[in-house]
C-alpha cells in the first residue's frame, strides 16, 4: 500500500495529494513530524515521503516517481475491462 507521510501543512504534500487524488489512487495519510521522520527514514530524507513497500522516495525523487504512477495507472486501467481500446499510437486491441 502507497502511505504519504507528511507534515499538516505542506505545500508539496498538498500537491503530491492533488495527483493522487486526480489518479484515483489508493493511499494511506500519515501525519508526522520532521523529528519523527528522522526517527523513521534517516537524515537524509525530507518530509514529505512516499512509501510502497519497501520502496522509499523523497525530495526530488518524487516527480519521476509520480510519473511512473501515472503510467503504471494508465496501463492498469487499459486492460481491466473487456473493451477494445485505441492508443496514442493508432493501435488497436
Amino acid at each position: 500500500m502507497i502511505k504519504l507521510f507528511r507534515e499538516m501543512h505542506s505545500a508539496q504534500a498538498d500537491t503530491i495529494e492533488a495527483e493522487f487524488h486526480e489518479l484515483v489512487l489508493g493511499y494511506d495519510r500519515v501525519l508526522i513530524t520532521s523529528n519523527q521522520a528522522v526517527k523513521l527514514f534517516g537524515t537524509e530524507t525530507t518530509l514529505p515521503v512516499i512509501t510502497n513497500n519497501e520502496r522509499i522516495v523523497s525530495g526530488v525523487a518524487i516527480p519521476a516517481y509520480i510519473k511512473e504512477l501515472e503510467k503504471f495507472v494508465q496501463q492498469w486501467r487499459l486492460f481491466q475491462s473487456d473493451a477494445c481500446y485505441v492508443d496514442d499510437d493508432g493501435e488497436t486491441c
